[in-house]
C-alpha cells in the first residue's frame, strides 16, 4: 500500500515570533513529489498545536491529532521550534506551542514526524527520557539540534531521496546537509525495540519497513554536522 503523509507549515505568527518565508514552498516541495498519498495540506492560520497533540494530554488538553499528525505515516511540520516543541501563530484552540510531552504519535498510524524547525533536538541527549512517551508506535523524530535555515527547498529534496530508496534517516540527513552550512546539526530520535529495525526504515514501497515499536525498549539520540 502507499504511504500515507500529510504537511503543516507556518509562515505568519501574529507576534509570537518572527514571520517566516518559505514554509509554504518548503512542505509543498515535500507534497508535490513525495510518493504515496497526499492527506492534508495545512497552513498558517488553519495549522494549530492541537494537530499534534493526544487529546487529554497536557494542558489545556485539546489534542486531536487522531485525526491530522498521527492520522498519516509521515507528518512533516515546517516552522518555527525550541527545545522539545514546535510552534504556531494559532493560539486560540491551544496555547500555540506542540511540545514532546503531549504528544503520543504512533498509536494510529505515524510512524515518521518530521520538524523541519530550529532546536527541537538540541538538548535531546539529556532529556530523551522526557521525550520517549512521545513515541506510541512512532518511528523517529527528525529535527534540528541548533538553528536552522528558513528554506524552500528540503522538502523536496527529502522527498526525492525517499523516492530514490534511501532510508528515512538517510534522505533526511543528506537533504539537511544539501541546504545547511557545516556549522548547522540536524538531529534524530529513533525508537528500539526487539526484533524490529527501525534504523533501516525505508519510505513505503521503496525498501523494508519496521514494525511499530509499541514498547520500545531505548530511544537514540543522533546528530551530525550539516
Amino acid at each position: 500500500m502507499p504511504g500515507t503523509f500529510g504537511v503543516v507549515w507556518v509562515n505568519k505568527y501574529r507576534g509570537a515570533a518572527t514571520e517566516l518565508h518559505n514554509n509554504e514552498h518548503n512542505a509543498d516541495g515535500l507534497r508535490r513529489r513525495l510518493d504515496g498519498q497526499p492527506m492534508f495540506n495545512l497552513g498558517n492560520e488553519l495549522a494549530a498545536d492541537v494537530d499534534f497533540e493526544q487529546f487529554q494530554v497536557g494542558l489545556p488538553p485539546e489534542g486531536a491529532d487522531s485525526v491530522t499528525a498521527d492520522a498519516v505515516n509521515l507528518v512533516f511540520f515546517s516552522g518555527h521550534g525550541r527545545s522539545g516543541a514546535i510552534l504556531f501563530g494559532v493560539r486560540d484552540q491551544d496555547d500555540g506551542f506542540a511540545a514532546f510531552d503531549e504528544l503520543r504519535l504512533g498509536d494510529v498510524a505515524c510512524k515518521w514526524a518530521v520538524f523541519d524547525a530550529c532546536d527541537v533536538l538540541n538538548d535531546a541527549e539529556v532529556k530523551v527520557s522526557g521525550f520517549a512517551s512521545a513515541f506510541a508506535g512512532l518511528h523517529y523524530i527528525f529535527g534540528f539540534a541548533t538553528q536552522c535555515s528558513d528554506n524552500a527547498d528540503r522538502g523536496r529534496l527529502f522527498a526525492q531521496r525517499l523516492n530514490n530508496g534511501e532510508t528515512v534517516r538517510e534522505a533526511w540527513i543528506r537533504a539537511c546537509q544539501e541546504t545547511e552550512r557545516s556549522s548547522v546539526e540536524c538531529a534524530y530520535l529513533r525508537a528500539e525495540q526487539d526484533g524490529h529495525d527501525t534504523y533501516n526504515d525505508h519510505w513505503p514501497g521503496k525498501g523494508d519497513v519496521s514494525a511499530d515499536p509499541k514498547n520500545p525498549t531505548a530511544i537514540r539520540y543522533y546528530r551530525v554536522s550539516c
